[in-house]
């Protein structure tokens, strides 16, 4: 969980980490005039990137669904919780 965390935490700060390098160009070869800071583009970009990590981790992450699902059931007493059992492949 800490690494899931982590990795939407890293995606977030990407935007600003441009951001600085970005500040630090302008000072080594300066353009001209003072321009203003995007933070509120800066923190949308990040929020973004933040939410794209859910549905790409929700399409490329979890079990296999190919399979018959078996339903929890009782064996000897003890529940037995659902599970996907795969398909058997023919030779």
């Amino acid at each position: 969980m800490t690494r899931i965390i982590l990795e939407r935490m890293v995606l977030f700060i990407v935007p600003f980490a441009g951001y600085g390098l970005y500040l630090l160009l302008l000072e080594l070869f300066p353009p001209g005039p003072l321009r203003r800071h995007p933070w509120t583009i800066l923190f949308i970009a990040g929020l973004v990137l933040f939410a794209a990590s859910f549905i790409v981790w929700g399409f490329t992450d979890g079990d296999p669904t190919t399979g018959t699902y078996v339903a929890p059931h009782l064996v000897n007493g003890k529940v037995v919780p659902g599970y996907v059992k795969p398909l058997e492949s023919k030779p």
